[in-house]
């Protein structure tokens, strides 16, 4: 058996509060440079204070975050060993205390002299007997515990002859272009450059035949009299604790084979990631089209679905969080739903252990200027809701699962919370729901469940279709919109004289619904693809890797 030689003292480091650090401010770059530093925070910084100690190699590790699998602590002079990183967090083994706590002083010094305001949490874990393995759940555990019960820091915030951030309304430090920074701002100002070459090494090569790049500031999306929305999207892989802790039973008895596994599965994940994230770009790419013969705009650019314009060479499309299973990113509204849903698919390939990466996903679509963490907080919440709904679905083996996806359109403005808003405004009062969202999304299905992706885009095809009568008459749309709020009768009704003979979309084994939209007691079929026909754009049926 493979086992490291103990005592040995494992430290285990995370970041805490990302979600304000990342948000908190309605400059776009300002969230990409804080989502580099807190990637940094639990990688680069690690690597850079690891081989900060004693020689650079006594350590199992390079200033890249390659590690050397030969090197393992306590053989050949190796005091520190690197066991993961991934998951927001990383774990590493010393020769003894002093050292880890050297460690410790080198990293939080680090990170507060590049990244002010990003708080980091530590634990020291003294492993005698126990397997490796359990120590990491335990130190985790601690870890966990440590962050609710933290000491909050309370900075002096200013004094009477102190000037005010123009966005944080912290004592500023600097100035840019005539406004005030504080020095958490200023931070995340400067590594912007940092942030994009990430990016790209992500993406590698796809944008450079094509010369195309990546929005970075908000009023870039949407376009001056069509469209003015940002979607914020969040996808948050499922049950991933469930999948570590089948990892540590599997493997947890020897430490070689458990530390193989972290290594294996965290390196598995961020390669899924930026594979989804290659294919979404790509897919971006595909679907654009020139507009030079349309004669409704007939201004030559090139738009993505022939609807989204590319405005000098960028994407309506960028980025924050990815890397692993945990992504957001915005986009021009009307792509919002379409490149979740793919997202969500291109997500959908092999994990090293567990099977496929199957997700939830909450689509946030809002006026670009809208606050953005109160966008990020409701795309969070559409997530939660997905998730929800996948749980309510039939049981299926630890290999295989569901993805889903939920959305609001956020074209008012929001004071509620969702499941509020949705009882005040997307309830009939007799008949259920006017939303049938939660949607699966991906390539699984369930059986017998016709809240699907793929019913979605069927029923909202049908009222897009250029040589249907629905198109030609924008004011016969609103009309239905307004009998589908009123219930199935109104709907049976006002199909009867508006659209002689005209149906809407049947969901297989529900005749009625053709007459009415609706499943009455149940919801509406057909309100959602209405109320969102100004928000989907579909996009090219690119071919995902292993013909998905």
């Amino acid at each position: 058996m493979g086992q490291r030689a103990r005592p040995l003292v494992l430290t285990v480091v995370d970041t805490t509060g990302i979600q304000e650090y990342i948000f908190n401010s309605n400059k776009l770059q300002h969230s990409i440079g804080a989502s580099y530093l807190v990637d940094w925070a639990t990688h680069g910084a690690v690597y850079e204070s690891l081989r900060q100690l004693e020689e650079g190699s006594a350590t199992n590790v390079d200033g890249n975050g390659a590690i050397d699998a030969a090197k393992e602590v306590g053989v050949n002079g190796v005091t520190s060993e690197l066991i993961y990183a991934g998951g927001g967090n990383a774990a590493m083994l010393f020769r003894d205390s002093p050292l880890a706590h050297q460690f410790a002083r080198t990293l939080t010094r680090r990170v507060l002299d590049k990244a002010p305001g990003l708080n980091l949490v530590l634990v020291h874990y003294e492993l005698a007997s126990e397997p490796l393995a359990i120590a990491v759940q335990q130190a985790l555990k601690q870890l966990a515990r440590k962050k609710l019960n933290r000491r909050h820091a309370t900075p002096l915030l200013g004094l009477g002859v102190t000037a005010a951030c123009n966005y944080t309304g912290l004592p500023a430090v600097a100035e840019d272009d005539g406004r005030l920074l504080s020095a958490e701002i200023e931070a995340k100002a400067k590594v912007i450059g940092d942030a994009n070459r990430r990016l790209s090494d992500a993406v590698g090569t796809l944008l450079l035949g094509a010369q195309l790049d990546f929005i970075y500031d908000f009023d870039q999306l949407g376009s001056k009299g069509e469209s003015s929305y940002m979607a914020v999207v969040h996808i948050d892989g499922n049950g991933m604790g469930r999948r570590v802790e089948g990892l540590v039973r599997e493997y947890g008895k020897d430490d070689d084979a458990y530390i193989h596994a972290m290594r294996s599965f965290a390196a598995s994940v961020h390669s899924v990631a930026d594979r989804a994230l290659q294919e979404s770009v790509r897919l971006l790419q595909i679907a654009i089209e020139r507009d030079g013969d349309d004669q409704k705009r007939g201004d030559g650019k090139e738009r993505i679905g022939g609807v989204v314009p590319v405005n000098d060479d960028r994407l309506p499309f960028r980025p924050i969080v990815f890397g692993g299973d945990d992504i957001t990113f915005v986009c021009d509204g009307r792509l919002g739903l379409t490149l979740a849903e793919f997202y969500l698919r291109m997500l959908e390939q092999e994990l090293w252990y567990g099977g496929k990466l199957y997700a939830r996903a909450g689509v946030a679509v809002v006026k670009s200027h809208y606050p953005f963490a109160r966008a990020y907080e409701l795309a969070e919440e559409l997530a939660g809701s997905a998730k929800q709904f996948i749980r309510e679905q039939p049981a299926v083996s630890e290999e295989h699962g569901y993805s889903a996806m939920d959305w609001h359109f956020g074209v008012n403005g929001l004071v509620l919370g969702l499941n509020a808003l949705r009882a005040r405004d997307y309830q009939h009062p007799t008949s259920g729901a006017l939303h049938m969202r939660p949607l699966l999304a991906g390539s699984a299905e369930a059986p017998g469940v016709w809240r699907t992706w793929s019913t979605f885009e069927a029923i909202i095809d049908g009222f897009c279709d250029e040589n249907g009568e629905w198109v030609q008459n924008r004011s016969k749309l609103k009309r239905l919109r307004r009998a589908l709020r009123d219930g199935p009768d109104a709907t049976e009704q006002f199909l009867r004289v508006a659209t002689p003979g005209r149906r809407l979309y049947e969901v297989p084994g529900m005749p009625d619904t053709a007459e009415t939209g609706w499943i009455d007691g149940d919801r509406s079929t057909s309100f959602d693809a209405v109320e969102a026909l100004d928000f989907y754009v579909p996009l090219a049926r690119a071919t995902a890797p292993g013909g998905v």
